[in-house]
């Protein structure tokens, strides 16, 4: 049997003295080596350096480099669109991103390196595609990423290289790659035989991350009835962070979100972000309070509507406020909390960024918090598809630095002193208290992953010193 274009890709030795005679191989196998893209900020990467010198406006993957550990993926007919790895007879619908390692050496610092496992081609395919992340799942596997027709050698090897749109001829011309690829395309590696590369960008990771309609925020946060005990009224005095002292001094600082449309900072009426009517540790609006407790029916698709409807056209990275009127809470977003999105890609908005992030994560911290009377919630991240671990790509994290309950004078800065608190309690101020109270709420979600919650204390993993992570299902 031969190939998909009929000619002998191999030789046989059949034995001693023996003819050579050319084989018709029937396998073609192809491999993935994926080199993540590494950290910008602090003058770790000289080609960044190189474009933009030391002007930090433009980083974008900072804290923490790319890496893609079980991030799910497939691999298909991309003229059939049938999975073609994993096998069918997988006990899973699809394959996962093993252990990374790291290589120094394309002239723009440390990246992380996944080399996939080969994949063996059929004969009756000719073109192939991938689908990463949450593109992966069959459900959505709405955008082919690199369709390309399998060259008729043994084993091809291609090389991905994930990397910021703009620093793409940059890379390039460093790494003596020719002219750069078109969008979402394989070429040939100069100098090498049967090797290719390609890149992975951010407006190609805008194209693979999958965007929450609104018929789709209502199926994942169907409407419910939350209760909460009626708040006994201030129970710490002012300056109770118990923690790092909070760089607002305790009262919110109503950033305007200057050139990002559809949000304002702070609340009407509300110098300190507390509930939407202007008074501190009031009752939301439309709930009932008897015998001491105070119910609410929230319509999340109505409830979440300001977020996702916040940041539409801007690629601004100025800090921004959302007010949830229906809960009495204020999120406010850091100067940045986007900037992952926005700096690795030439087009993607604030609004693109908030629409890939799930609508459990953001329930889940809104109901959490208006249990406890949180009047404010301070966001450094959400939906980052080229920082980090797979949660933030798959829009399933997100990162909280800061609550508030104006009732109670309780400003807390969520932000370890240093590896001797890692796994450990939590402070015994009132703030720690209601920071502990906090994470309690959130693993007793059934939409939440508990496990995955992670804090500068409690459940600490690198690098979570300065914030507390939240972590929600997919599906």
């Amino acid at each position: 049997m031969a190939n998909a274009n009929n000619t002998p890709v191999g030789t046989m030795i059949c034995g001693p003295n023996q003819p050579t005679q050319d084989a018709h191989c029937t396998t073609r196998k192809v491999s993935f080596v994926f080199y993540c893209a590494p950290r910008d900020d602090g003058n770790r990467n000289p080609i960044y350096t190189a474009v933009y010198g030391r002007d930090a406006t433009n980083t974008g993957v900072t804290d923490s480099a790319s890496y893609l550990a079980n991030l799910p993926y497939v691999v298909v007919d991309a003229d059939t669109k049938n999975v073609i790895y994993p096998p069918a007879n997988s006990p899973s619908k699809f394959a996962v991103f093993g252990n990374h390692t790291s290589s120094s050496g394309l002239h723009d610092g440390t990246r992380n390196v996944h080399t996939l496992p080969p994949i063996n081609i059929p004969d009756n395919v000719s073109r192939i595609a991938l689908h990463i992340a949450n593109d992966a799942y069959k459900k959505h596997q709405s955008f082919q990423l690199f369709p390309w027709s399998v060259p008729s050698a043994a084993h091809s090897k291609v090389h991905v290289y994930e990397i910021r749109t703009d620093l793409q001829e940059k890379f390039s011309t460093e790494n003596q790659l020719g002219a750069v690829p078109a969008e979402n395309t394989i070429a040939a590696k100069p100098g090498v035989t049967d090797e290719y590369f390609c890149y992975l960008n951010g407006d190609l990771w805008l194209e693979i991350s999958h965007e929450f309609t609104n018929d789709e925020i209502t199926q994942l946060c169907p409407p419910e009835t939350l209760s909460r005990a009626m708040h006994s009224g201030p129970a710490a005095s002012a300056g109770s962070n118990g923690g790092v002292p909070s760089p607002n001094g305790g009262s919110l600082p109503g950033s305007n979100g200057s050139g990002v449309p559809g949000m304002n900072g702070g609340g009407p009426g509300t110098p300190n972000g507390a509930g939407v009517d202007g008074s501190v540790g009031a009752s939301a609006p439309g709930s009932s309070a008897a015998g001491g407790m105070e119910t609410l029916a929230v319509d999340w698709g109505a409830t979440l509507a300001p977020i996702y409807g916040a940041g539409e056209g801007s690629r601004s990275l100025d800090a921004f406020n959302v007010v949830i009127s229906k809960l009495g809470i204020t999120l406010r977003f850091a100067a940045r909390a986007v900037a992952n999105a926005i700096n690795t890609s030439s087009r993607t908005t604030v609004q693109q960024a908030l629409r890939r992030t799930s609508p459990r994560a953001f329930a889940a911290i809104l109901k959490a918090a208006w249990r406890l009377h949180i009047d404010s919630v301070d966001l450094s991240s959400s939906w980052r598809p080229m920082l980090g671990s797979r949660l933030h790509k798959m829009g399933v994290g997100l990162d909280v630095t800061e609550i508030v309950d104006s009732a109670e004078h309780i400003d807390f800065r969520i932000h370890n002193r240093g590896a001797a608190d890692r796994r450990h309690p939590f402070p015994v101020s009132a703030g720690g208290k209601k920071l502990a109270r906090l994470y309690d709420e959130l693993r007793g979600d059934h939409e939440v992953s508990a496990n995955d919650v992670y804090t500068p204390w409690l459940n600490w993993v690198e690098p979570h010193d300065t914030h507390m992570h939240i972590t929600v299902k997919y599906e």
